[in-house]
C-alpha cells in the first residue's frame, strides 16, 4: 500500500493520507443541506481525532487533514429560522462534463463516420437482438430506473498476447486483431474493440448489453449500478494492461482512437466523466465479497489522455455502498491513485458505521445483505436502514 497501514475493527486499512482531504471535500460538496454538511464535517473531525497507533508520517498527514477540517467548519452556514426545508443548490458541471458536439457524418453498410474523425468498422458487428433497457438504482430510495441508453463506459483490455508492434509484423498484427474481433463478436463480449493500429470495431450494438463486466458495482452522485452489463458500455483495447515489462501494451493509435470514441459516446448518451471507469474499479467477487476479481487496468489507464478525470481517486462504490472488502494482492497490483480510492472507501464505510452506532463488521453485514437483495429482483423492494445500537460492539 502507498500509505502507512493501521488495524481497526480487525481490518487492515490505510492510515489517513493524501486521499482523506479529497474524500472529505468530495463528500461534503455533495451534501446540499448546510446543517447536514456541517454535521458531517464535525463527525469527520471527531472520527480522525481518535488516536490509533500510526507512524510519524501518518501523524503529519493527520495534522494537515485536521487543519483542513477545522477550516471547513469555520465556513459560513446559512441559518434556518422559519422551519422551511434548506434551499437545495445545483452542483455546477465540471469541465470534464462539457460534452462535445459530435454527430454522424456517414452511416454506411461497413462503417460509421463521425464528425470528430472517428471511423467505426462494422465488419464484426453482431446481428441485432431485441433492444433491452439499461438499469440503475437511486441511492436515496433504492428505486430501480430504466433507460434505452447506457449510463457509462467500462474500459477493458483483451489480454491478448500479440506480436511486437512494428512494421515487419503488420500482417500478423492485422490477422490477430481480426481474429480477436471475431471471437469477441461470437461471445458478445464487448461493444467495441480497438486494435493496435487504432481501428475501432463495433462488435455489439450499443442498445444491447454485452458480456463485459460480469459481477460489478459502481455509483455516481445519485445512482448505483449493479452487474453492469445492463448499465454501461464495454470498450476494450486489444492488448494487455500489464505487459511483460509491467506496463500497458497499448499503442499510441489506440489511445488516440479511444479518446475519439469516448468523445462520441459521451456526446451521444450524455455520459458523465465520473462514469467512465476501468474494469478493475468495478469488478467484484460475490463469493467472498471482495473487490478486484478482474484486474485489467488496475494501473496505468490514460484517463487524462482520453479527456477524463483520474477516476482511480473515487472512493470505491463497492466498498461504500455494499461493504465489499479487499485483499493485499489487489492493492499491490493497483496504482497509487486506486489505492487511495480503496482507502477512501474504507474511510467512508467506517464513518457511516460509526454514525449509526454499529461496528464496521456489523455494518458490512447489513450492506452485504442489501447487495444480495439488489441482485435478486424478486426479493428486492427498497432500501432500509440498519438497526442501530447504542455502542460499537
Amino acid at each position: 500500500m502507498s500509505n502507512a497501514a493501521i488495524v481497526a475493527d480487525g481490518q487492515r486499512v490505510q492510515a489517513p493520507g493524501r486521499a482523506l482531504a479529497k474524500v472529505v471535500t468530495w463528500r461534503a460538496e455533495r451534501i446540499a443541506d448546510p446543517v447536514e454538511r456541517l454535521g458531517y464535517l464535525r463527525s469527520s473531525a471527531a472520527f480522525w481525532g481518535r488516536k490509533p497507533v500510526r507512524s510519524a508520517l501518518a501523524d503529519a498527514r493527520l495534522h494537515r487533514v485536521s487543519a483542513f477540517l477545522a477550516f471547513a467548519m469555520l465556513l459560513p452556514v446559512p441559518m434556518i429560522t422559519d422551519g422551511a426545508a434548506p434551499r437545495r443548490t445545483v452542483q455546477a458541471a465540471s469541465k470534464a462534463d462539457a460534452f462535445a458536439n459530435v454527430w454522424t457524418v456517414d452511416d454506411a453498410q461497413d462503417h460509421t463516420l463521425y464528425s470528430n474523425g472517428l471511423r467505426v468498422e462494422k465488419k464484426f458487428q453482431a446481428a441485432p437482438r431485441a433492444a433491452m433497457k439499461f438499469q440503475r438504482w437511486r441511492i436515496d430510495t433504492g428505486a430501480r430506473e430504466e433507460s434505452p441508453g447506457p449510463y457509462g463506459i467500462v474500459f477493458h483490455t483483451t489480454e491478448s498476447d500479440t506480436a511486437v508492434y512494428e512494421e515487419s509484423n503488420n500482417r500478423r498484427l492485422r490477422r490477430a486483431a481480426e481474429g480477436t474481433a471475431g471471437f469477441v463478436q461470437s461471445q458478445r463480449a464487448y461493444h467495441f474493440v480497438i486494435d493496435k493500429f487504432g481501428r475501432v470495431f463495433r462488435t455489439v450494438p450499443e442498445n444491447e448489453p454485452a458480456n463485459h463486466a460480469g459481477a460489478s458495482v459502481w455509483a455516481d452522485e445519485k445512482y448505483f449500478f449493479v452487474n453492469m452489463n445492463h448499465s454501461f458500455l464495454g470498450v476494450s483495447f486489444d492488448g494487455q494492461s500489464r505487459g511483460p515489462d509491467g506496463r500497458p501494451s497499448v499503442t499510441e493509435p489506440q489511445i488516440q482512437s479511444a479518446r475519439l470514441l469516448t468523445e462520441v459516446l459521451r456526446s451521444r448518451y450524455r455520459i458523465p466523466a465520473s462514469n467512465c471507469v476501468t474494469h478493475a474499479q468495478v469488478s467484484v467477487n460475490t463469493s467472498n465479497m471482495g473487490v478486484g476479481y478482474h484486474t485489467d487496468w488496475a494501473a496505468g489507464f490514460p484517463f487524462a489522455r482520453l479527456g477524463l478525470p483520474v477516476n482511480y481517486l473515487t472512493p470505491l462504490p463497492a466498498i461504500t455502498q455494499f461493504g465489499f472488502g479487499f485483499e493485499d494482492y489487489y492493492s499491490n497490483l493497483a496504482a497509487d491513485e486506486l489505492q487511495d480510492g480503496i482507502s477512501a472507501g474504507e474511510t467512508i464505510l467506517r464513518q457511516d458505521a460509526m454514525r449509526r452506532g454499529l461496528s464496521t463488521a456489523a455494518y458490512r453485514k447489513f450492506l452485504a445483505k442489501r447487495f444480495r437483495d439488489v441482485e435478486d429482483p424478486h426479493r428486492y423492494i427498497a432500501f432500509s436502514e440498519p438497526e442501530t445500537r447504542s455502542s460499537n460492539q
